[in-house]
């Protein structure tokens, strides 16, 4: 007989609904600044590189403080971290239209509010899903929607946001979209007030908990697998994307609608992919739909190397990236799940920094090889490579088809 946590959807939950909402509204809000921010350094300073360094200082402090966080997470708690990172990236992003109309915002200030900007992204990405998780309860097939729908709201937040922000800066310039953004976490963080408080206060923390994860997280067999494919995946899917304005000089003409219905279909294929992981949450085991989802998607990115129409190709990526919310979403859970309650705060950030780690020196790496190699020999590396992800998780699910061993 199902228990009324595994019954109950996570839409239900007004304290998810809350959650949910203040993750759409604020990476709405950030996807916008993506654009914004880098437009309004290239105006100013009319560099591309000093355009390219403040993308660099803003990632930086996401692996360099997933651990520090993580800790912080533990002590505070995820509801009180969460906020105060939406209230700093606020006041921070707020900070750059004021000083920058006071006349007092030199280059050197403007990357010092950027790494702090970064330092919020640390803090909150450590904090989110164990906040998931902490609102839902801890069932398997409750924390796997929920974190499905969670991305639903991230991954429709990358379509919308930087279309919003394109109209926006031709109307009102990217300085006033920096309010807008500054404005959108100080709603998130309003919206996650109303969370209620933890019912015990959690146990003391030190850096020795934090080493005691990153050993359960070797230790455990599902963990250690999981986490091995997913950096897999972190390092393959960041060469797909930059491949796609590539795809769209070599094969379509330099024609820049080409690359905008490639960059469309991989938001959409994303977008649709964890609607139908929403559905099939309660119904399939986390082993076996991350299982399924790697062969889906490895099967899919054969088809991208052969040279193919447009539409086809557009198709391709999305039907690939659909496939990818069934691995990231049953992934995530159980490297959310099966720690130990005092373990997940610690757990969960070494997860995290892998991936950010893998995936910009895979951005540098793609850069080079598209310079030397053709994009379907690439491509093609792509697939075999993500058929060996599959592969991985396709015996891990045959080996242990409930997650619990």
């Amino acid at each position: 007989m199902k228990t009324a946590e595994a019954q109950r959807s996570p839409l239900r939950s007004w304290q998810f609904r809350r959650v949910v909402g203040s993750e759409f509204i604020s990476s709405v809000g950030n996807q916008m600044t993506v654009l914004a921010l880098p437009w309004f350094v290239l105006m100013t300073t009319d560099s591309p590189s000093r355009t390219g360094l403040v993308f660099l200082i803003q990632i930086l402090p996401v692996p360099l403080l997933g651990m520090p966080a993580g800790l912080l997470v533990a002590r505070w708690g995820p509801r009180r971290v969460t906020i105060v990172a939406d209230i700093g990236a606020a006041v921070l992003i707020a900070a750059v239209p004021m000083l920058h109309q006071a006349g007092l915002l030199s280059f050197g200030l403007l990357l010092t509010l950027v790494a702090l900007l970064g330092s919020c992204s640390a803090c909150y990405l450590s904090a989110q899903r164990v906040l998931v998780v902490d609102v839902v309860g801890s069932h398997e097939g409750t924390v796997t929607e929920a974190n499905a729908l969670f991305e639903t709201a991230t991954s429709t937040a990358r379509l919308i946001g930087p279309a919003v922000a394109g109209v926006l800066i031709s109307q009102v310039g990217a300085l006033n979209v920096l309010w807008i953004d500054a404005a959108t976490f100080a709603v998130s963080a309003v919206l996650l007030t109303g969370l209620p408080r933890r019912e015990a206060p959690p146990k003391p923390v030190s850096a020795n908990n934090m080493i005691e994860g990153v050993r359960f997280l070797f230790r455990d067999r599902v963990l250690r697998t999981i986490s091995l494919a997913a950096l897999g995946y972190g390092t393959l899917m960041p060469v797909v994307m930059l491949s796609l304005p590539v795809m769209a000089k070599s094969r379509y003409d330099a024609d820049p609608h080409v690359a905008g219905w490639l960059l469309a279909a991989w938001g959409g294929g994303t977008a649709l992919g964890t609607l139908v992981v929403a559905r099939l949450a309660r119904r399939i085991a986390p082993t076996r739909m991350a299982a399924g989802g790697a062969a889906g998607a490895a099967a899919v990115l054969w088809l991208l190397p052969l040279d193919q129409p447009a539409l086809t190709a557009a198709l391709t990526v999305g039907a690939s990236c659909m496939f990818l919310p069934a691995v990231t979403a049953p992934a995530t859970t159980l490297i959310t799940l099966r720690p130990p309650e005092e373990l997940r705060a610690n757990v969960v950030p070494v997860f995290g920094v892998a991936v950010f780690i893998a995936s910009p020196l895979a951005y540098g790496a793609a850069g080079l090889l598209f310079e030397h190699i053709a994009v379907g020999k690439v491509l093609a590396g792509v697939a075999a490579g993500a058929s060996l992800c599959a592969l991985v998780l396709v015996n891990l699910a045959r080996r242990s088809p409930d997650s619990s061993s």
